[in-house]
């Protein structure tokens, strides 16, 4: 369980990075969820985009993201480390090893760039 807990705990520190201009909607001891979050959208922009989540399993956490990004933008996105473990935008995690490490920890940098030129933070 050690283990879990630290992965879990190291992937939250990655999307809390991003709080603000994200939002954390869900921030509890096996679950946290990051949100972009506009008040002041324009009637054509979206004003809810999802960001990213890590949620806490008795062996494992599972790390997802915006899976509605398209196959072109997460190639550039994710690493292809990540798109291979991937599923739907979800990374079931047992063990965290370095490269899962610096991928999602790049992933989350790459996607907080993309949501700026997107206008969705």
């Amino acid at each position: 369980m050690e283990v879990v807990n630290k992965a879990f705990d190291d992937v939250k520190e990655f999307l809390k990075s991003v709080v603000p201009p994200c939002t954390a909607t869900i921030d509890d001891h096996y679950h946290y969820e990051v949100w972009a979050i506009k008040e002041e959208a324009k009637q054509s922009q979206e004003n809810h985009v999802f960001f990213g989540s890590v949620i806490k399993h008795a062996d494992s956490i599972t790390v997802t993201f915006n899976d509605k990004l398209g196959k072109e933008h997460s190639k550039e996105l994710f690493s292809d480390y990540l798109l291979q473990k991937m599923e739907r935008g979800r990374i079931r995690i047992h063990e965290m090893n370095r490269q899962l490490h610096e991928d999602l920890q790049n992933a989350v940098q790459n996607l907080t760039r993309y949501y700026n030129s997107m206008g969705w933070i």
